[in-house]
């Protein structure tokens, strides 16, 4: 059967444009590294919907006059300019300003469409834009995407001036490690973690490069930096004063940083890491993920100056860090976190110029947007957020958590939190977010819808979340299981107003949903993976990879609702015995290459898993 969204887009591809012949690619007749990529991409892609690809010329070629065959292929060819072509400064003569970070420029002009912007990445997010939203293509996952058919290039009517509030983007999910997919999602940050089961691989510099922050080798991350820098093992012994004063005693928690001896080693052990590695933008100047902060007089009287807060402390010291890195490393911006006892902003202290401030929501409620917590709960973040805002004006980062890192194949009512938190960035003027999505598992639960979505409101947080939410159901799934998935959501978003329940980051049975909703969301699924298999391949495999999801949770209260399911006259489509619906689900999951069911630092963590499943 037709996916009849491969027809939507390609109506919606043609309505209103004018198309002329197929084009020729134009690119400057010095271009830079991003410009041949954007130019390839342009070329590439749009080959795919025109059934022909495009040739790609230098812009002083076109008027070389010699009629070779070269320039008799340009006759009547529309021509696309990419990059900062003499085409595109003359559409852009009326603006003289530079441009901001990632800002695209495209606009129609006679004969054909310039597409360029800040020349350090925006040439790719030009070309994608145009072959997104004028051409209709989508790109749903690194090895997923549709093409509609096009007659001609379209150039009519084509005029996008935009520069993204944030100016860092980072979606943390395994799909999104892809560095040309990660490109065409518009994210420019890339990070490593502990975590991480799998290889990432960074943006190459002929695709824009990335943002990313130095990564420790000690714990093997890029964050939490106290002890990477001056682990207890090597100075403690020697130097107890260094570290913090927890009830009176020195313990090897968090750094006392009041010290200046402690300081000056922070600081010179931070430019030698940075001497090793320069091509980092950013390094974490940052509490260990733990508490016990200094409680010594100083530092008592350095939070008491700051209205109390831990934190004030804790940015003074980032800034006195981030003022040594700048004589060495001017481009070097330091990461420090508002998190856990430093969540509260100081009433004093701000950043500097080069400190950005990663504030984290780790303790709130995600199945609802954090600025309308569950009654009585008071908006605690929301507050936070706010005040972060004014301390720490364009300096601000936000750390937010997408996943269930207790269980990824579990089903997790957040989708329709994302968008409105998003716009709560923006709207307290944060200018990059960090997305913690399932990192490690290629089959977390919706993990390439919530990947999609984000990325777009990531770019543009006045975007359509449900337009963006509707057109991947159709387009990824197919439009037989589409809305069946849609119904699946709804079950499980609703779960926690029904059952009144707080959902943090991390569960394992999907406790919000009463066991009637749980049958119920199995029954939308096995409808979906159904109609799925009527459409055909691949749409059936990406539904069966969702319901591994469900089968997940139902294994949790195996017998509880088989029973409740013949009670409430839902056929039970899995097997008889608990033991046997195991053995299926660990197959399955295998089949589609899970390395992780939650968070983790082992690879045979999924394993153990699987046997504590058998007995």
């Amino acid at each position: 059967m037709e996916n009849r969204f491969l027809s939507a887009l390609a109506s919606f591809a043609m309505c209103g444009a004018i198309f002329a012949a197929v084009p020729v690619v134009v690119i400057p007749d010095k271009p830079t590294a991003v410009e041949k990529s954007a130019a390839k991409e342009l070329a590439e892609e749009l080959g795919k919907c025109l059934g022909e690809k495009p040739d790609v010329f230098a812009e002083g070629a076109l008027d070389d006059g010699t009629g070779d065959s070269a320039s008799c292929r340009q006759c009547g060819a529309a021509r696309l300019f990419v990059g900062a072509t003499k085409a595109a400064k003359k559409a852009r003569a009326s603006d003289d300003r530079p441009y901001q970070v990632d800002e695209v420029f495209l606009k129609s002009v006679d004969g054909g469409v310039v597409m360029d912007g800040d020349p350090a990445r925006a040439p790719l997010y030009a070309v994608d834009l145009y072959l997104e939203k004028y051409c209709g293509v989508r790109w749903w996952t690194s090895d997923a995407a549709t093409y509609p058919k096009l007659d001609a290039a379209p150039v009519k009517d084509i005029s996008l001036s935009y520069a993204p509030q944030f100016k860092y983007r980072e979606t943390y999910y395994l799909d999104g490690f892809d560095p040309l997919f990660k490109v065409r999602s518009k994210g420019n940050f890339t990070s490593l973690t502990r975590y991480l089961l799998t290889d990432i691989k960074f943006i190459p510099p002929e695709l824009g490069g990335n943002h990313r922050l130095f990564f420790f080798k000690g714990r093997h991350s890029a964050y939490h930096s106290f002890f990477e820098i001056l682990p207890p093992k090597v100075y403690f012994e020697k130097h107890p004063e260094w570290y913090s004063l927890v009830k009176g005693k020195r313990e090897p928690k968090q750094l006392c940083l009041a010290n200046a001896e402690m300081k000056a080693e922070y600081i010179k052990e931070t430019l030698k890491r940075l001497r090793e590695d320069p091509s980092a933008d950013f390094i974490q100047v940052s509490q260990n993920d733990w508490y016990g902060y200094c409680t010594c007089e100083k530092c008592k009287g350095m939070m008491a100056e700051d209205g109390g807060a831990p934190s004030g402390p804790y940015l003074r010291f980032a800034n006195e860090v981030a003022e040594s890195v700048e004589k060495e490393f001017p481009n070097v911006r330091i990461d420090t976190f508002a998190y856990q006892f430093t969540r509260r902003a100081p009433t004093k202290t701000k950043p500097r110029h080069n400190v950005v401030v990663r504030l984290c929501d780790i303790e709130c409620d995600f199945a609802r947007p954090l600025n309308k917590p569950l009654p009585p709960h008071k908006a605690s973040f929301a507050k936070d957020l706010a005040d972060w805002r004014r301390v720490a004006g364009g300096n601000l980062f936000i750390w937010d958590y997408l996943a269930n890192f207790h269980s990824y194949m579990m089903p997790h009512p957040n989708i329709n939190s994302i968008a409105p938190n998003i716009r709560l960035f923006a709207e307290n003027g944060a200018v990059g977010v960090f997305e913690q999505g399932d990192a490690l598992c290629s089959a977390g639960t919706f993990a390439t819808l919530r990947h999609y979505v984000t990325a777009h409101l990531l770019w543009d947080p006045k975007d359509d979340e449900k337009r963006l939410m509707d057109e991947f159901l159709n387009g990824y799934y197919g439009t037989a299981a589409a809305p069946l998935l849609k119904k699946f959501i709804a079950v499980v978003e609703e779960g926690p107003r029904k059952t009144k329940r707080i959902v943090k980051c991390g569960h394992k049975g999907a406790p919000f949903l009463a066991g009637d909703d749980k049958l119920l969301a199995a029954k939308y699924m096995d409808e979906a993976v159904a109609a799925a298999e009527k459409e055909g391949e691949p749409f059936a495999s990406r539904v069966r990879r969702e319901r591994l999801t469900v089968d997940h949770m139902l294994l949790l209260n195996y017998d509880i609702l088989r029973n409740r399911s013949a009670k409430l006259g839902y056929k039970w489509t899995r097997p008889a015995t608990k033991a046997e619906a195991v053995e299926n689900w660990i197959r399955d999951v295998k089949s589609f290459g899970v390395k992780a069911y939650r968070e983790t630092t082992r690879a045979d963590n999924i394993d153990n898993y699987f046997n504590s499943l058998r007995k």
